[in-house]
């Protein structure tokens, strides 16, 4: 099976030039086995690099071994950290899944940094591109609409455009074991329930949904990237200030922007504050935005952020802890 879509999106965004070095992000399951078996198998300069969580015991400990083995058996190099994700989520005060996925990119920027490979490869897939978007969408999000996205930085995802029963029946032509986490079988996760409850029903409307659903999010990608653009402008001409810690902006920079662009200049405002975009919903931006309009003064945001009016200027901050 050659994966026509993943040759297609590599094609178009280039993410693999001659002579590039990559690693591959390799938890054990089909999906991260199969995109490191078709890196190697194309003649990719690939590592692997595999993040012990510390958190399912022996479960966890065999999939650092078949991991391992399965790199031992074809020469790839790999790379291990083990990392105890359940303290990490105590420490920031997250959740596990938010801990886990954050010591998983802080260990592939090390391993990148510390072997010089240029690309680092995850296995996100089509099916996780519409769960993304629908998840983005119940939970009321200005952002994130756009799905997942193919090229970030470093980070490339040539498997985007391929379905979780293409790369599962990529992974048995091959003769291709795999580890499963039962932690993806607990719907008590939403992106767990979307999967397997939402998904199924999703494709008996249309068999392609995930297909759609995803090809939907690169376009809806395309058309924020622009408006993006043009709400930064907006903010640069407008005076804004952005900072790490603080960010300002007047007042009426927000209220003379077109309505399509309101939002988004909260949201650059919130992202220079480096605190993320979760917990933020649609609510959090439209008061942002009434605070600037109307006669209140101050709003408790997520993520310790404080949103404070005063002389016709609008100021983001992070709460001292």
């Amino acid at each position: 099976m050659r994966l026509e879509a993943a040759e297609e999106l590599v094609r178009r965004f280039d993410m693999l030039p001659p002579e590039t070095n990559v690693v591959a992000a390799v938890s054990g399951g089909v999906d991260s086995i199969s995109l490191l078996h078709w890196l190697w198998s194309r003649g990719v300069r690939v590592s692997a690099a595999h993040l012990h969580h510390g958190l399912r015991g022996e479960a966890a400990d065999g999939d650092e071994a078949f991991v391992r083995g399965f790199c031992a058996a074809r020469n790839i190099p790999f790379y291990c950290e083990h990392a105890s994700v359940g303290a990490l989520a105590e420490q920031l005060g997250v959740s596990t899944e938010e801990a886990g996925r954050k010591a998983r990119y802080d260990f592939l920027e090390r391993v990148a940094n510390e072997t010089g490979e240029a690309r680092v490869a995850t296995a996100h897939h089509a099916d996780d591109n519409a769960e993304t978007l629908l998840f983005q969408l119940v939970r009321g999000a200005r952002s994130g609409l756009g799905g997942i996205a193919p090229v970030r930085g470093i980070y490339i995802r040539p498997f985007l455009g391929v379905t979780r029963a293409q790369i599962e029946e990529y992974a048995k032509e091959n003769g291709l074991g795999h580890r499963l986490d039962i932690m993806n079988l607990d719907d008590a996760y939403a992106r767990n329930y979307i999967r397997h409850e939402i998904m199924p029903r999703l494709k008996r409307v249309n068999a392609a949904a995930a297909e759609h659903i995803a090809l939907s999010a690169q376009t809806l990608r395309v058309e924020s990237d622009y408006l993006d653009e043009l709400a930064a402008e907006r903010l640069r001409s407008g005076g804004a200030i952005l900072g790490a810690a603080r960010s300002t902006v007047p007042c009426r920079a927000i209220r003379s922007a077109p309505e399509a662009l309101r939002g988004r200049m909260v949201r650059l405002l919130l992202d220079s504050l480096e605190v993320g975009k979760k917990d933020f919903t649609a609510r959090h931006y439209k008061a942002i935005e009434e605070l600037c309009s109307g006669d209140g003064s101050h709003l408790d945001l997520p993520r310790g952020v404080i949103a404070e009016k005063h002389g016709g200027v609008l100021a983001l901050e992070l709460r001292e802890k």
